[in-house]
């Protein structure tokens, strides 16, 4: 547990008595203009939480943050300094609450880490032969295209996504034209956080399905 005071900018008004919880908890960030990012929640208290985050917001930008095990919680950022960002709650939270097995799944029941819904292009290798497809997700451990090529569930691919590289994967899910494949190894959070901001106009805000 830490004061708010001891990360919180010198120049902000905050109240002293204001304790905050690590976390380390990765979560996805939708912004009032239509922008998706990815950081790690790294403190949160019953105002608000402080982030770590790889791309820039603005103070007064009203904020979505929908963390991996949490309910989401929506907020305006009231800080932006370096590479953390303060976020203070429209209403307060009861963190304890917020943090139990009600709002945080059991470990045979964990969800996938969020998703950044997208409107770009990667090249998928199915068999012997590389194919052009448009992408329509990425997360840490997958990704999911659209392709009316045959695949099966289980079967080992390679996608190649400009600015990430090559990964291995295997197909997890098939629903119509869409493929869900998951990471043999699953990137980095800063890894991912960055290439979404270097293609932020190609992302598009909605909630993944």
């Amino acid at each position: 547990m830490e004061p708010l005071e001891d990360f919180a900018p010198a120049n902000e008004d905050r109240r002293v008595d204001e304790r905050y919880t690590t976390l380390f908890q990765v979560a996805r960030i939708l912004t009032e203009q239509g922008e998706q990012h990815l950081c790690l929640i790294r403190n949160i208290g019953s105002g608000g939480m402080m982030l770590e985050v790889y791309a820039p917001l603005e103070p007064d930008t009203r904020v979505r943050i929908e963390p991996k095990l949490c309910d989401p919680l929506c907020g305006v950022v009231r800080w932006s300094q370096d590479r953390q960002a303060g976020i203070a709650f429209d209403s307060p939270i009861d963190v304890p609450s917020y943090l139990s097995v009600h709002n945080v799944r059991s470990p045979d029941h964990m969800p996938r880490g969020p998703r950044i819904v997208l409107d770009s292009r990667s090249r998928v290798r199915i068999g012997s032969i590389w194919h052009l497809v448009p992408l329509r997700d990425l997360s840490q451990g997958g990704a999911k295209i659209e392709t009316d090529l045959p695949v099966e569930i289980g079967e080992a691919v390679e996608i190649d996504i400009e600015g990430v590289g090559i990964k291995h994967a295997r197909v997890r899910w098939v629903r119509g034209e869409r493929v869900g494949m998951t990471f043999s190894r699953p990137l980095r959070v800063a890894q991912v956080a960055r290439w979404i901001a270097a293609n932020q106009p190609g992302v598009r805000a909605e909630r993944a399905a």
